[in-house]
């Protein structure tokens, strides 16, 4: 599957999502959240961002993400083929109150210009105790199925000072060597990052993360000569508009 390949599957996820948008007579909001952070390690210090964005109103909307990783030697980090720089389109509808399901596509750069596409499907929402999980599962354009998990929760210590512990963790059909990808369970993080909210819209951070690849995925990581665990501190900026 080539990229160009995804671009009528893009196309009929705006066809289809642009009806549903104009049936409503409800007022169109739009969101963007970013967030930019130097993970601090002596083995494998890295920058990572994350960025969402949507348009659209309480039932439809169309979300845009874009994440990536980059070690300090200048390489896409690939995260035992779990990252990369990755691009994603969605189309959310609410489904029940306080969670979305969404289709659509992404398209991934690993290192030395090696790309994954692929369609995916998920849902997004507050579980119980305002945990907020995001789930989706796709298949690429190599046969692998893959299912990712991130679950997060904010802590208010204070007015202005959240505490957010986090999980993340992703299985996958086979393996994909190209990518560093074992079958099974490839990789978890688990960290804490607490920021100080200087405005709601603008939040420095510290934090800390403990990453573990396992299975094939980790042999393929320390065939790399890279670390299969790390512990890495975190210093970053949240913002939102």
């Amino acid at each position: 599957m080539r990229t160009t390949d995804l671009l009528p599957a893009a196309a009929l996820l705006v066809a289809l999502a642009s009806p549903a948008l104009a049936m409503d007579d409800q007022e169109t909001f739009w969101r963007v959240d970013a967030r930019a952070e130097k993970r601090v390690s002596s083995i494998a210090p890295a920058t990572e961002w994350a960025a969402t964005a949507w348009i659209g109103e309480d039932r439809n909307k169309l979300r845009l993400a874009n994440t990536g990783i980059v070690g300090d030697n200048g390489h896409i980090d690939n995260e035992g083929g779990t990252k990369g720089i990755d691009s994603r389109f969605f189309y959310s509808r609410l489904v029940s109150d306080f969670w979305d399901a969404k289709a659509g596509v992404q398209f991934t750069v690993f290192d030395e210009g090696v790309t994954r596409s692929g369609f995916l499907a998920g849902f997004e929402g507050l579980a119980p105790y305002g945990i907020h999980v995001d789930f989706v599962a796709g298949v690429s354009q190599t046969g692998v199925v893959s299912a990712r998990l991130e679950a997060s929760y904010d802590a208010l210590l204070s007015q202005k000072l959240i505490a957010t512990p986090y999980l993340e963790a992703m299985v996958a059909s086979k393996d994909d060597p190209a990518i560093q990808l074992g079958s099974g369970l490839s990789r978890f993080e688990l960290g804490l990052r607490l920021r100080y909210e200087i405005r709601k819209e603008f939040a420095p951070y510290l934090g800390v993360s403990f990453e573990q690849y396992t299975g094939n995925t980790a042999s393929f990581v320390a065939a790399s000569g890279e670390p299969t665990s790390l512990v890495r501190a975190l210093v970053g900026l949240k913002v939102w508009f």
